[in-house]
């Protein structure tokens, strides 16, 4: 990937002659929307995201110098058989070196991410950060089990407990998933709670939850975002996080043992402006200053 316009990729960070074992992040994009259940266009955001990547500096908000990371850029993986190509996103991701971040397409592309992920801390405790409006516990939705509606439920049987997951910012809900929100041991977090409690508070109870995990994955929705924030995504939903509560979460999270993020569900086709396509883009910088200054 050639330099163009004042950066190159990623904000200046990301070097085509690494491998993932000599850089600090792995950029993965996953252009995949065939099990979303309401509009597409989430498969164009990898190629949107990646392009005004162009156009960011290597610092984060606080002035932290971003310069001394390698981002190793692995472009695309297309889905094009379900079943065999999200094992062989599970299988790269589980066989990683390094930190990675994840472009969705549809939040089902996160079901191969949590499996990789599970594979790669084998033995030790994954903890999930979800930021998302919806809690994705369905057992099936639209006659799939691996539908965006169902993300969550399949990562608990691959073996993530309940008790090392966070849940911030929801506020929909399916019937099938009332019982696991209510008696399933996760720790919930809604829009309404964070807007009462304030995310100061709210994000140093998932800090103390999530430190007693040996590995910390993030997976984020862009329509945690109110959709007067993030408007191109499939479903939004009225009464959203803002922009500064997102951020406020991430930064909380320093000194977290991170490994991972996943930003899905960002649609650049129902959003002209692509103001969805640059908050996402700002909450994956933002992210790799919270890996640097922890």
């Amino acid at each position: 990937m050639a330099l163009t316009g004042n950066h190159a990729y990623w904000g200046d960070l990301h070097q085509p002659k690494l491998s993932p074992a000599q850089a600090d992040f792995s950029i993965l994009g996953i252009p995949f929307d065939g099990l979303a259940s309401a509009r597409k266009g989430a498969a164009q955001g990898p190629e949107r995201i990646r392009f005004w990547s162009r156009h960011v500096t290597p610092f984060s908000e606080d002035r932290t110098r971003l310069s001394g990371l390698s981002v190793c850029d692995l472009g695309d993986h297309p889905i094009l058989r379900i079943e065999s190509d999200f094992e062989r996103v599970a299988q790269k991701i589980a066989t990683l070196p390094n930190i990675p971040i994840l472009l969705g397409g549809d939040h089902s592309v996160t079901i191969p991410i949590f499996k990789g992920q599970r594979e790669r801390f084998a033995g030790k405790r994954l903890g999930i950060l979800w930021v998302d409006a919806h809690p994705d516990l369905c057992d099936e939705y639209d006659g799939s089990r691996l539908s965006h509606a169902c993300v969550l439920r399949r990562g608990m049987e691959f073996g993530i407990k309940a008790e090392d997951i966070c849940m911030v910012g929801l506020r929909s809900w399916e019937d099938q998933e009332i019982d696991l929100i209510e008696n399933g041991g996760l720790h919930v977090f809604s829009a309404a709670d964070v807007a009462e409690l304030g995310m100061k508070s709210v994000a140093a109870d998932v800090r103390r939850i999530l430190s007693r995990c040996d590995a910390v994955h993030i997976s984020l929705d862009i329509d945690c975002l109110d959709p007067s924030a993030a408007p191109g995504t499939g479903i939004p939903e009225f009464g959203g996080l803002t922009s500064r509560e997102v951020l406020t979460l991430l930064h909380a999270m320093q000194g977290l043992p991170l490994v991972g993020l996943d930003v899905v569900e960002v649609a650049p086709s129902l959003d002209p402006s692509e103001s969805t396509v640059f908050a996402a883009l700002k909450i994956i910088m933002e992210f790799i200053g919270v890996v640097a200054r922890g």
